[in-house]
């Protein structure tokens, strides 16, 4: 199976990335792509009706392609980052027929604080409901306290949290996997 992962944050000690990579372990034997959101444009009618850019048609193929997208974002002012929203916009159109419709996804936050970036996945369910996207229906995957669940390479030293993610992406699989 192809699989899509998709960070809300690219800084240098992103926990999201460390997620990500821990993520791709767990999916050895499908193929995995992490595209770079803060690379591509930011979303305009403009640019959708003409002259895409290369890298934002590139991943719409991408979105297209994949058989399943998990989301690993930190929650931002209640929310999502906005590198994540542009690639979402990106990826809705056209409404209703876009290649995130039908698509499984699941989410997994983050936080300091101990709801674990609950706001910012209930946000991201609600954005993605509106592109028909097949949200997993279990086991919402919210990490709290990272500061004290991972190390200073942003790699997970808890291993409840271990264990609950390997469970979570393995549920995915098998979901993704339905027709």
């Amino acid at each position: 199976m192809r699989f899509m992962l998709l960070s809300g944050s690219f800084h240098k000690r992103s926990v999201s990335q460390g997620i990500i990579r821990e993520v791709v372990q767990y999916l050895q034997g499908h193929e995995c792509t992490v595209p770079r959101l803060d690379e591509l444009s930011f979303y305009s009618e403009d640019l959708e009706a003409e002259n895409k850019p290369e890298n934002v048609a590139r991943f719409i193929e991408d979105v297209s392609l994949c058989d399943g997208i998990i989301f690993c974002t930190p929650e931002y002012n209640h929310s999502i980052p906005a590198v994540l929203k542009n690639a979402i916009d990106w990826a809705s159109r056209p409404a209703f027929r876009s290649p995130l419709k039908g698509k499984p996804v699941a989410i997994i936050t983050q936080a300091v604080s101990e709801v674990g970036g609950a706001r910012a996945q209930a946000h991201l369910k609600l954005v993605l409901d509106s592109t028909i996207s097949k949200i997993q229906p279990i086991h919402e995957m919210m990490i709290s306290d990272v500061n004290n669940k991972f190390n200073e390479n942003q790699s997970i030293i808890d291993n409840k949290t271990l264990e609950r993610l390997h469970r979570h992406v393995n549920d995915f699989v098998s979901f993704a996997s339905r027709p």
